[in-house]
C-alpha cells in the first residue's frame, strides 16, 4: 500500500511539472509571437519588449491576469490612431491568445515624444 502511495505520489508531481513546463512555454511563446510580429510589421528603427508578466497583479489600471508592454522607437505612421488600429487587428489574427491580454501597452517614442496606447483584451482603449 505504502509504495503505491508514493508511484501515485509521483505520477501526480510529473503530471503537474509536464503542465507546468507546457504552460510556460506557451507564455513564452505568445511573447515572442508578439514581438515578431511587431518587429516584421511595424516600420520602426527599435522595437523593445518592456515587460510580459503572466500573473495576478494590482496597480492604480485595476487587477490584470497578463500584462505586456511594448517600447517602438522612431516609428513611420500617418497617424497613431489607425497605426494602433492596424497593429491590434494584425496581433488579434497572428499571435494566439492575445485576447486574453488584460493591460497591453504599446509605447511609441520618438526624439519629441512619446505617446502610449493601452488595449484591454483586444479593445483600444481611447
Amino acid at each position: 500500500m505504502k509504495k503505491q502511495f508514493v508511484l501515485f505520489s509521483i505520477g501526480i508531481l510529473a503530471g503537474f511539472l509536464v503542465y507546468a513546463m507546457y504552460v510556460g512555454n506557451k507564455v513564452e511563446d505568445k511573447s515572442n509571437a508578439i514581438l515578431k510580429v511587431l518587429q516584421s510589421h511595424c516600420d520602426c528603427d527599435q522595437v523593445k519588449q518592456f515587460l510580459y508578466v503572466k500573473g495576478l497583479a494590482s496597480s492604480e489600471g485595476g487587477i490584470s491576469t497578463e500584462t505586456a508592454e511594448y517600447e517602438l522607437k522612431n516609428c513611420k505612421y500617418s497617424d497613431l490612431t489607425t497605426e494602433a488600429n492596424r497593429i491590434n487587428k494584425l496581433l488579434i489574427k497572428k499571435v494566439d491568445g492575445y485576447q486574453e491580454i488584460d493591460r497591453f501597452t504599446l509605447e511609441f517614442v520618438n526624439r519629441n515624444s512619446s505617446k502610449l496606447v493601452t488595449i484591454s483584451n483586444g479593445n483600444i482603449n481611447h
